[in-house]
């Protein structure tokens, strides 16, 4: 994929990895084809948020007016809706580019700032250069961008000349999939797509020449992309794979320090591996149909169908793959956690409600008595769980778990006498 105009044409023959030279007849073109990034955008003047605000407020006051024009400088005109969406109060149209705002600071822990780009937009002219205006319209309304994120991204491989209902994608018996779901659609007793996955990913292959005869709007563009006189001249078959943040945050370099794909320029950097890590470790489309109970599914051969599509090359020499988040230990929510526990215990000895000293006092006493227990029980098996209870919490395990500003200094903790000691040292 070429970054300036965000898309690629193929011909003739693509290598695949581990495999001979395919020969591929087909004309190949590969793009982002949405693309939503959430902002956490700080303002510096509030004159573009009073206006849509005003906006709004004179909409929400009429019966017929749904939207209204707001012309601003920076090259983009929006339709200011007359409801937004959840978590942001306004919602702005302009084409198939959307963009969603709310008053929240840029301290929280949600974003304020929403922009998606649609199909069309992506493809020309190119999601980096719809993306690149908008942060110099933000900064010519006085906003800074603070912070931003990858919600959303579809990665979709267009091709040319090979029809839908020529491969038996629809036989679910010839997928490896991570999936349980799968949905065949058809029209007039013709396969027009299948899916498979939800949530955090799921593939999509369906006749896109189908798909856009209902959408004049699209034909022109896809026509110059797919190197052909008219939009409906050559079968073309779409291979998308939508990718959420619940995947998007677990991708990344085998470094535990490195961060996820967060941002758009991490995004380009990691295109050829994300696609590769979808098209082998997500889902295969083989050449035969895949026995499960032989547990030898792994080895079952790509269909030449698959070959192609895993063969497509995109931008980006990063190299990232999934990595298994590690649980994290809150100090201070385990502290709320045994607080409470302790006045439920309390409770169990009908203790008056004022007497903290007696509330205390059962708390520790039942607690202690409980370690005491345990560890005569079984020494050995309580000085393994509390080794694994710290290496579950101490960064000094994993580089990924640094300690949080409320936890305290490891290997210092508090005593009963009113000072800190090291573990070790006799008490002073």
């Amino acid at each position: 994929m070429n970054v300036d105009n965000n898309s690629v044409k193929v011909k003739n023959q693509q290598s695949t990895k581990g495999q001979a030279r395919i020969l591929c007849p087909y004309t190949l073109a590969n793009n982002l084809d949405t693309l939503k990034v959430s902002f956490w955008v700080s303002w510096q003047d509030d004159t573009f948020l009073d206006e849509i605000a005003s906006i709004k407020e004179s909409l929400q006051k009429t019966d017929n007016d749904h939207e209204y024009p707001y012309h601003c400088p920076g090259g983009f005109d929006w339709n200011v809706q007359r409801i937004g969406i959840k978590l942001y109060s306004y919602r702005l149209l302009s084409g198939d580019l959307r963009l969603f705002i709310n008053n929240r600071s840029a301290e929280g822990d949600v974003p304020n700032v929403r922009l998606e780009i649609g199909s069309e937009s992506c493809w020309a002219p190119g999601y980096n250069i719809i993306y690149d205006r908008f942060i110099k319209w933000l900064h010519l309304l006085g906003g800074k961008v603070e912070k931003e994120i990858i919600s959303e991204v579809h990665l979709a491989l267009d091709i040319v000349g090979l029809y839908i209902g020529d491969i038996n994608v629809h036989d679910e018996d010839f997928w490896i999939k991570r999936a349980r779901k799968f949905d065949v659609y058809k029209e007039n007793r013709n396969l027009t797509g299948i899916t498979f996955g939800r949530d955090s990913c799921s593939l999509t292959i369906y006749d896109k020449v189908f798909e856009i005869s209902r959408s004049g709007n699209k034909q022109e563009t896809f026509t110059e992309f797919w190197e052909v006189s008219h939009f409906s001249q050559k079968p073309v078959t779409r291979i998308e794979f939508k990718l959420h943040r619940k995947l998007l945050k677990t991708l990344k370099q085998e470094d535990e320090l490195a961060s996820s794909v967060d941002t758009l320029n991490d995004l380009n950097s990691s295109l050829n591996s994300i696609w590769h890590f979808c098209t082998t470790d997500r889902a295969r489309h083989c050449s035969k149909p895949v026995k499960y109970s032989n547990n030898h599914h792994t080895r079952s051969k790509n269909s030449e169908f698959w070959n192609i599509v895993n063969s497509v090359r995109w931008v980006g020499d990063k190299h990232i793959t999934q990595q298994k988040p590690r649980p994290k230990k809150d100090l201070s929510a385990l502290r709320k956690q045994y607080a409470g526990i302790a006045m439920s215990i309390a409770a169990f000895y009908g203790v008056n409600s004022e007497d903290l000293d007696h509330i205390v006092d059962i708390s520790k006493y039942v607690i202690e008595e409980d370690l005491i227990n345990l560890y005569r029980y079984d020494e050995p098996g309580f000085i393994k769980k509390v080794d694994k209870k710290k290496r579950e919490v101490f960064e000094s395990v994993s580089a990924l778990h640094t300690l949080k500003p409320d936890h305290p200094e490891y290997g210092v903790y508090p005593t009963p006498y009113g000072f800190e000691t090291t573990e070790g040292e006799p008490y002073a």
